[in-house]
């Protein structure tokens, strides 16, 4: 099957993973993540749009259907914040704003609601355009998180420029954190900054009780991991 009847007859569908308030032990929200049988690896799926020119098709079809699968599952408003993964290329399309606002008066979801989650493995193109779009998105409510922070193109640029309203750091920094001072050190000070700048922090990858601990030892305000909530289909994990 071409990439191209793929993204058109909708081939993919979405696991969704929770993230916790790790003070409250709440669900505030789920990350939304591609998944198909044709394609079992997600990366592949995405590079294969990307050579053959179709990336922001595919990445505006999933976030409308994540959408969807949303509102039809009964989560709507239910449980906090959706958190849909985006390719700076595909916040740089001139159509993208018209089309969330689109996917907004389709559905009963508000803009403050979807969190666009801005993916790293791919570089930015023209950095003052898209500080411009961003700002537009936000002006409209949206929300934006950068993604794996501390690996591949994220830098403090990125953070200082585009003032997200969440953060999350790459799962490296999770993995055996309460045997390591000086993720403890690095963290202490991106909480620090995250505190006074008004973002939220979120420490992905968390896999053990220890790096709970740690994680809440060190008032990390946000966590996702496998010990904390697979992905799976929306319905069977709410």
């Amino acid at each position: 099957m071409s990439i191209k009847s793929f993204i058109t007859e909708e081939k993919f569908f979405h696991y969704f993973q929770p993230i916790y308030d790790l003070w409250h032990s709440q669900i505030i929200g789920y990350e939304v993540l591609l998944r198909s049988y044709e394609y079992p690896n997600p990366e592949h799926t995405f590079q294969e749009a990307k050579k053959e020119k179709q990336l922001y098709e595919l990445d505006s079809r999933s976030i409308h259907k994540a959408v969807k699968t949303y509102q039809s599952e009964g989560s709507l408003g239910k449980d906090g914040n959706l958190f849909l993964n985006v390719f700076p290329s595909t916040i740089l399309n001139p159509n993208f704003p018209s089309f969330l606002n689109q996917i907004i008066n389709q559905s009963n979801l508000k803009s403050q609601q979807i969190v666009l989650e801005i993916l790293e493995s791919e570089s930015i193109s023209d950095f003052n355009s898209f500080k411009a779009q961003i700002c537009n998105l936000k002006s409209s409510g949206y929300l934006i998180a950068i993604d794996d922070f501390g690996n591949g193109s994220s830098d403090f640029r990125s953070v200082i420029e585009i003032e997200p309203n969440y953060l999350k750091l790459d799962r490296y920094f999770a993995q055996d954190l309460h045997q390591s001072k000086q993720k403890q050190s690095i963290i202490k000070f991106m909480d620090r900054y995250c505190k006074e700048y008004d973002c939220q922090l979120i420490l992905e990858g968390i896999e053990t009780t220890e790096e709970i601990a740690m994680a809440k030892e060190l008032q990390i305000p946000i966590g996702q991991g496998y010990i904390l909530g697979r992905p799976g289909l929306l319905k069977e994990i709410v």
